[in-house]
């Protein structure tokens, strides 16, 4: 699947929740691109969602507090990943669920060490944690939990 087969996805799901409206009066989706984090992000949840699995973003960023003008931490965890999702299997004619934690990293964006923590933490419990830099990337390793 290429970013553009997602955006169609995404448009169709929009006119089968909007039967009544017109086509020429619902707006169109915007684009999936991959170029930044926030828009592979954006993409790989949107992905998820729609092919019937669980995904959910984490805001892990600090808060700014505007009475004291100082950065809050945030309430997260350091090292937590951008993406928790959560992908349906099958196995012996039983469905599972897989745990998979996506990082996003795009351009020259590193793994802090507590990022490579949360990573071996993840592994180690039996869930997937994945390192998406690319939506093509991305889309194969998503591809190959089975």
């Amino acid at each position: 699947m290429t970013l553009n087969d997602l955006t169609k996805l995404a448009m169709m799901k929009k006119i089968a929740e909007h039967p009544l409206i017109p086509l020429h009066a619902l707006p169109p989706v915007r684009p999936f691109k991959d170029a930044s984090s926030n828009e592979l992000t954006r993409a790989i949840v949107e992905f998820v969602r729609l092919t019937g699995h669980y995904a959910d973003r984490i805001n892990n960023t600090g808060i700014y507090d505007k009475r004291t003008g100082k950065w809050r931490k945030g309430g997260t965890r350091k090292g937590i990943s951008d993406i928790i999702a959560n992908k349906m299997i099958e196995h012996q004619g039983r469905r599972f669920s897989i745990m998979v934690a996506i990082e996003v990293k795009v351009g020259k964006d590193k793994m802090s060490e507590h990022q490579i923590k949360v990573q071996s933490e993840v592994q180690n419990s039996g869930g997937v944690y994945i390192i998406a830099k690319t939506w093509e990337q991305f889309y194969q390793d998503w591809q190959s939990i089975k």
